[in-house]
């Protein structure tokens, strides 16, 4: 027990450090894109991160400074900063909007309201990421051509008068910042232990400290509290004053609980664990309120710093409190080191963050998701570049909400067909020899109701009960009149989940709608075979109860478990495929190979689990056929099929 929690300890220890590393550059970055400044992006990862992780409901989140919480905010601090006439005198504004930020989250936790934002269909989240993106990168414009006194400030005036940027270019800024971007890409090819963004960060800006190229550069970065001016009471009774600092603290708080909750989301999915997200907002509320008295400016929970912990061995809160005091220590004594990294570089980097934050495999899938889905997701993209945030997740939500609510207007359903669907289901299965050990071993899911974006957290958290005894789940889908973007999305988390767990999927009486959404997202066949969709669901359970075809799917004889499918993505779930009880055959061997009939694995004897690589690249998804000879005279060998995706 006591090695167990040394080794937990350690990996926590390293996953806090990790994510440190990959925060460092973030932080620095997106507190120079807010306008106040590098220490109050540092201010915001040391005090948010810590009380975040501490108090919050998701013990391996990391929270600091985000993409989206870094625009909004930039906005409101070139907003008052043009009313008062300098930073100075809006500090004092600034700060009650940002405390207003965390209050508000924690009021939103106390009144267990943040179970209710699941409830943002997809579609909006993505318009609005991307949207984000775009915003992060153009504003970069004046690192990235080393043009400070230009005049432009908002996206459209920048996009406007591009030409601007470059007849005043400062090439050598250009130069380092094209540089630090294609150090980030490439650098993963080198060493994938080291974050390539503190890669670039360090070559670049130990490059230019010996190569002077006249390049502005961060400066001296002090340790101090902000300075705010205490004569200021009197424009608080100012209803305009007052309105401005409501809606621009609601607007943070909002926008920070969903990017918040979206990476619980996906810390929950890499660690098979459920978060609690009134807790979590509880704890991110304290962390901005408490950050803002000290120079800080709200963030959130940070994907990419989250997926860096995880991966890297964290798994209790333990690793926010260590990733916190990494950047403390940073905090403390590196300011002569900060001083020297040039604004391109972290213009450059911005940019990167940028191209990440743009949801790249929705646009490409365009074509394959229903029009109404595509026309809210891209009305929230245009709004929230060109015209306000807030509003364009108000006016994505509207969209959405009415074009679901025509949607459900248009089916019609009968209770006494789905009542008569489950007994003949009984009846059917009742008829079998083994119809204890079949019901054992076979669960029928039925599906009532439309797959939208309101379904996915209560289908997620029903399939994660499931008995360890099912090895096949088939899902009745008669009584499913439509499915959405985010539905498939559910679906895709669920069946990934099921197929780490050895578990195979059927589907049964699919309507033309959701077979075609199904196959546009290569779920059928890449993940679930054609010869596993069914006319009906008694159909599928007679086809189960032949001899061999609950067994076959799963290769489960003589102690055996052979999984039918794995995801080599790197989220440190089902990486690599992996025969349990593999080890009662010592002499086993393994050949797999891809549809050509080419070798594309052989097991020694040191390595009898396959990466899906070959020679060091990864290969495509589809289906695998495999060859297992056990060398055991009692025993006959095995052949069949797996299936990698990713």
């Amino acid at each position: 027990m006591a090695f167990v929690v040394k080794s937990e300890i350690k990996n926590d220890i390293l996953g806090g450090f990790s994510a440190g590393i990959v925060t460092l550059p973030v932080a620095l970055a997106y507190g120079v894109a807010t306008g106040l400044g590098p220490l109050a992006g540092m201010f915001s990862a040391v005090i948010l991160g810590f009380l975040a992780s501490i108090f919050g409901g998701t013990n391996t989140q990391i929270s600091c400074p985000t993409g989206a919480m870094t625009v909004v905010v930039a906005f409101i601090v070139a907003q008052e900063v043009q009313l008062a006439g300098s930073l100075a005198k809006a500090l004092p504004v600034l700060v009650i909007i940002f405390a207003l930020t965390g209050i508000i989250q924690i009021v939103l936790a106390l009144l267990k309201l943040g179970t209710n934002i699941r409830y943002v269909p997809y579609t909006v989240v993505s318009g609005f990421m991307s949207g984000i993106g775009v915003i992060i990168i153009v504003l970069q414009a004046k690192d990235i051509f080393g043009v400070y006194d230009a005049p432009y400030k908002s996206v459209p005036q920048i996009l406007g008068h591009l030409n601007y940027f470059i007849a005043q270019a400062h090439w050598p800024s250009v130069l380092v910042a094209c540089l630090t971007i294609a150090i980030i890409y490439l650098f993963p090819r080198i060493s994938k232990r080291i974050p390539s963004s503190l890669a670039a960060l360090i070559v670049v800006s130990v490059l230019t400290y010996f190569l002077p190229m006249g390049i502005k550069k961060l400066g001296m970065v002090e340790m101090s509290f902000p300075h705010i001016e205490t004569a200021f009471s009197a424009e608080f009774f100012n209803s305009e004053t007052l309105f401005r600092i409501l809606l621009a603290g609601f607007s943070l708080a909002l926008l920070g609980s969903i990017n918040t909750l979206l990476t619980s989301v996906v810390a929950d999915k890499m660690t098979q664990t459920l978060h609690r997200s009134n807790r979590e907002l509880f704890g991110q509320g304290l962390g901005n309120f408490v950050s803002s008295l000290f120079g800080g400016f709200p963030g959130s929970g940070a994907t990419a710093c989250t997926v860096a912990n995880i991966q890297s061995g964290g798994r209790n809160k333990l690793s926010g409190i260590v990733s916190s005091f990494f950047l403390l220590i940073v905090l403390l004594f590196g300011g002569p080191v900060a001083a020297e990294i040039p604004h391109a570089v972290l213009g450059g980097i911005l940019v990167y963050i940028g191209i990440v934050l743009i949801d790249k495999k929705t646009l490409r899938k365009m074509s394959r998701i229903p029009k109404a889905d595509n026309f809210v997701m891209l009305t929230v993209l245009v709004l929230t570049v060109f015209w306000n945030l807030l509003y364009a997740v108000i006016i994505g939500l509207i969209f959405a909400s009415f074009y679901f609510m025509k949607k459900m207007a248009d089916v019609v359903e009968t209770d006494t067909a789905k009542t008569k669907v489950d007994r003949i289901i009984d009846q059917v299965i009742a008829s079998f020899k083994d119809s204890e050990g079949f019901e054992r071993r076979v669960l029928v899911k039925n599906i009532r109701g439309p797959v939208f974006f309101g379904f996915s957290s209560r289908f997620l958290t029903s399939m994660r009960g499931i008995s360890d005894d099912v090895r096949v789940v088939v899902f009745n889908m008669s009584s499913v009149p439509y499915m959405d973007h985010s539905g498939v999305r559910t679906f895709i988390e669920v069946i990934q989940f099921l197929q780490e767990r050895g578990v195979n999927i059927c589907f049964s009486e699919l309507s033309p709608q959701s077979l075609k959404l199904l196959k546009g997202f290569e779920i059928v066949p890449n993940m679930v075979r054609e010869n596993h969709l069914f006319d009906s669901v008694e159909e599928c359970i007679m086809w189960l109860n032949e001899p061999g075809h609950i067994e076959n799917s799963f290769e489960e004889d003589d102690g055996l478990i052979i999984p039918p499918a794995f995801t080599p993505n790197g989220d440190g779930i089902n990486d690599e495929w992996e025969i349990k009880n593999l080890q009662l055959y010592p002499k086993a061997t393994i050949r797999i190979y891809d549809t050509s009939k080419n070798l594309v694995f052989e097991s020694t004897a040191s390595n009898k689990n396959w990466n899906g690589e070959l020679n060091g690249v990864l290969m495509p998804p589809g289906e695998y056929t495999y060859e297992l000879n056990l060398n055991d005279d009692k025993e006959e060998d095995r052949t069949g099929s797996v299936f990698l995706f990713r």
